[in-house]
This record gives C-alpha cells, structure tokens and sequence, in this order.
C-alpha cells in the first residue's frame, strides 16, 4: 500500500467523510460517544456543514488520510468559541481503517491534528477522552504527550456493557 496523503477534505467530499465515520462507528461501538444508528440519521446537510466547519476551521478541524483516492482514516477536534473556552481544544474522533491500521497513519493524524490545532495561536490545552480497554490509543497518546488526569467510571454504554474512559489532557505551553 503506497504512503497515504494526510489533509483535510474540502467540503464537496462530505459524502466520502460520511462513509468514513460511519464505518468507524459501527466498526468500534466502545471508543466513540457517538452511535452509528444516531449519525445514520442525520439529514445531509449535517454532513455537509460538518465538513464545511472543519474546512474553514469554524470551531473544529478534522484531519484525514487518503491512498490513491480512499479514505483510510481521520482526527478531528473541536474548540468553543466562550472567551473563557476558547484556549482548549477536545479531540473528539480518531479512527483507521483496520485494514490500514498498524502502519503509524493514527499518529501521523494526530500529529499533525495538533500542529494545525497549535498554529490557531489561541489553543493551549488539548484534552480527549478514551476508553480505558483500548491499549493502543492510549500508547498512541501517551507517545504524543497526552497524560491521564483521571477516569471516569461506567461512562460510556456500548452493545450492553459499561466502560471507563480516561481522561487525558496536553498541554502546548509545557512542550
């Protein structure tokens, strides 16, 4: 599989975007706070101003990974627009293909998910939350900085079972 491209997705591209988070969805159940059931519902134009906001960096930003014309993977983060908020962006979706996994495309995404989030000039703190279980996304975001500040027990319900998620935070300041 060649090198894929990491960038983001103009907004004609939605329907591609779509079918990625998607697929994430119902492929990991346990590492997102969203359902496939309730984004399979959404009416296009969600979707589209989704990517419209990402795009132009309207409050959020997504990152994704291509080869040869599919999409493989993505990061995406969000941040207010409270004045008293505004310095703190959360990740709120990182997802790899599995047949792309394992080829360091989750980090070159967050990686540079947080080099785009870093030149905002206002974000100083990233935080996420991830489920406790999955040792791999937590090795990801330990190896980029990312520090457990706590757990939050029986947070998320997925297919009849409760788990717990860790917080985690970075802070670009202390780089």
């Amino acid at each position: 599989m060649p090198e894929p491209t990491i960038m983001m997705l103009a907004p004609k591209r939605w329907r591609e975007a779509k079918q990625l988070r998607l697929a994430a969805l119902r492929a990991e159940p346990s590492a997102f706070a969203a359902s496939y059931e309730d984004e399979l519902a959404f009416p296009d134009d969600v979707w589209i101003a989704r990517l419209t906001s990402a795009y132009e960096r309207d409050g959020n930003l997504t990152i994704f990974a291509e080869v040869e014309g599919a999409l493989l993977g993505m990061a995406g983060a969000g941040w207010s627009r409270k004045a008293k908020l505004q310095h703190v962006a959360e990740v709120y979706s990182v997802y790899v293909s599995p047949e792309a996994r394992g080829r360091g495309i989750a980090s070159r995404l967050m990686r540079r998910l947080l080099e785009e989030l870093r030149s905002l000039g206002q974000i100083e703190k990233v935080s996420l939350t991830v489920n406790s279980e999955a040792d791999a996304a937590l090795r990801l975001y330990q190896g980029l900085g990312f520090k457990i500040i706590g757990t939050s027990r029986r947070t998320l319900k997925a297919e009849g079972r409760a788990y717990n998620l860790h917080i985690m935070e970075l802070h670009f300041e202390s780089e």
